[in-house]
Parts: structure tokens; sequence; C-alpha cells
């Protein structure tokens, strides 16, 4: 069964470990897929894994992706991303914990090393919209 919010991770080999109202945890292993070519992890597939970790945590759950009937998608409207380290091994693990829920919801995730140090730490704002009325798909 198709799952949101982790279908860009999977494609890149990473997996959601853990999801819960409030929380979700994730990890990406080190390939040639993810990283630049100093053989690191690309900026953009932490902040990527980190993203959509942030949006398991505000869902919950798994969503079927075909039929999310009236559930809402948390469409990031805001990512701050300090960048502290990076990784030559992987896996890397991130970690996300809903702040606020409200119009807006804010979420901090962090990002972790093979060895257990920050790579990243990123506080997102999210917008829950309709997936049936947003974006280019949608047909008026």
């Amino acid at each position: 069964m198709p799952v949101y919010t982790h279908e860009m991770i999977r494609e890149l080999g990473g997996e959601m470990l853990e999801i819960r109202d409030g929380y979700a945890k994730a990890q990406l292993p080190l390939s040639e897929k993810v990283m630049q070519p100093t053989r690191v992890y690309h900026a953009g597939a932490i902040v990527a894994l980190a993203d959509e970790a942030a949006s398991a945590a505000i869902v919950g759950e798994r969503l079927d992706t075909c039929d999310m009937g009236d559930k809402k998608f948390p469409y990031s409207i805001q990512l701050s991303v300090n960048l502290l380290t990076n990784d030559p091994v992987g896996p890397i693990v991130a970690e996300a914990t809903v702040v606020k829920r409200g119009r807006i919801t804010v979420v901090d995730t962090i990002v972790k090393t093979c060895t257990g140090e920050t790579a990243a730490m990123m506080r997102s704002s999210h917008f829950m919209v309709d997936p049936n009325k947003t974006g280019p798909h949608h047909k008026k």
C-alpha cells in the first residue's frame, strides 16, 4: 500500500521507523543516490529526510495516497535548517517532534549521524491543506 509523506525517502533508500501522533523517526542510508562528490550526504537529502519526518509527525499515521478522504496534508511553508556536520558512513536518522499545532503547525527535527552526533537541526512550519484541492493536479 502506498504511504504518503515517505515516497521520496523510500525512493532514496530510506524508511520510516516509527510514526505516532506528534512524533516520527526516519532513517536514510548513505548511497550514490544521496551523496555529493565528497562522498558524504548531499544537504538536500538531509533536508528531505527531515521534512518527510516532520510531515509524518504531524499526521501521526501512515495514509493511503490513493484515498486520503478528508485528511489534510501538511504543506511545508517554511524551513529553517542548520547543517552542523555530515556523515561519511550512514545511516542518518531524523527524529521529528510537533512543537505547536494550529492553523500553522511547527515541528522541530533533529538529524543525527551514525555515531549519534547532531548533523542538522530543522524547525519547520506547515499549513494543513486539502490534497484534493491543491496543486497542479487539481481540475477546476
